[in-house]
């Protein structure tokens, strides 16, 4: 829980085996411009992998637990957020690197916006090596943005700076819906407070094809089908022509192997770029 002394701000990011980029994650974090928070990892993995990174960056602002038994993703989300100390919470996947001056924007947005309970922003798509292959732009303002997120996921959880007590209110991540955790906990903390999306492109998101997020794309299309039907009987959210097209559209892309969504889903992303 957090006390008196506790920093404004914690950076949270949980690992298991994916750590073949996380020093370039690790760096991007400690060489924010805004520097009052601690950097709290979950280790669902290794402890000696553990042991390495406090060894080799020496920060103080890093705080890593390790789990004495596996907790899986959402588990360890959940970890995070009862871990944590800040009143502010913000995301980043071990993977995934955050652009300079992320945290400053975000937390000064939410200091001025006390309505507000959730931040996001656009997306830079990167690949293994680094290279921007794409570009991903969502609604910005709480309007546009819960009109639309039964048609889609609005917020990138990369992306996300949030009141750690509000997600908790929500109800946390929840084992329901295993591969879409992130979408079921926006859906329901909408209801809690506003949501915005800076314009600007504060996080870059590595899609390569060892990655979790890739691997469970068929299991994420299912959960966030079953999400946005939810989302329509149950949290009160509009059936739109787009949002009915959208659960269609999912629901035949489930048809497919899985190689396919994936190549569909990368093609997608390049084209973005291009336009």
């Amino acid at each position: 829980m957090p006390s008196g002394d506790a920093p404004p701000l914690t950076v949270f990011t949980p690992f298991y085996k994916n750590i073949e980029y996380f020093d370039e994650t690790i760096v991007s974090v400690l060489s924010q411009s805004f520097r009052d928070f601690e950097y709290l990892m979950i280790n669902d993995g290794d402890p000696a992998v553990a042991a390495a990174i406090q060894a080799r960056y020496n920060d103080p602002r890093i705080r890593i637990i390790n789990t004495p038994t596996p907790l899986g993703l959402g588990g360890s989300r959940n970890a995070g957020l009862h871990e944590a100390r800040g009143e502010l919470i913000a995301f980043i996947d071990s993977d995934d690197v955050c652009e300079p001056g992320r945290f400053e924007k975000q937390e000064a947005f939410l200091r001025s916006h006390p309505d507000h309970v959730l931040v996001g922003s656009a997306l830079r798509y990167i690949d293994k090596e680094s290279h921007t292959i794409g570009r991903r732009r969502y609604p910005e303002r709480d309007d546009d943005i819960k009109k639309h997120m039964v048609a889609m996921n609005c917020i990138a959880q990369p992306s996300v700076m949030a009141r750690r007590t509000a997600l908790i209110e929500a109800g946390g991540y929840r084992p329901e819906f295993p591969a879409a955790e992130d979408y079921d906990l926006w859906l329901r903390t909408a209801r809690l407070g506003k949501f915005h999306n800076l314009s600007e492109e504060l996080v870059a998101y590595r899609i390569h094809a060892a990655a979790g997020k890739n691997l469970l794309l068929k299991p994420a299309l299912r959960d966030t089908t079953r999400l946005k039907i939810r989302a329509i009987f149950h949290y009160g959210f509009r059936a739109t022509p787009r949002a009915l097209a959208s659960i269609a559209v999912h629901a035949l892309l489930l048809l497919l192997p899985s190689r396919a969504i994936f190549w569909l889903f990368r093609r997608l992303i390049v084209n973005r770029q291009r336009v």
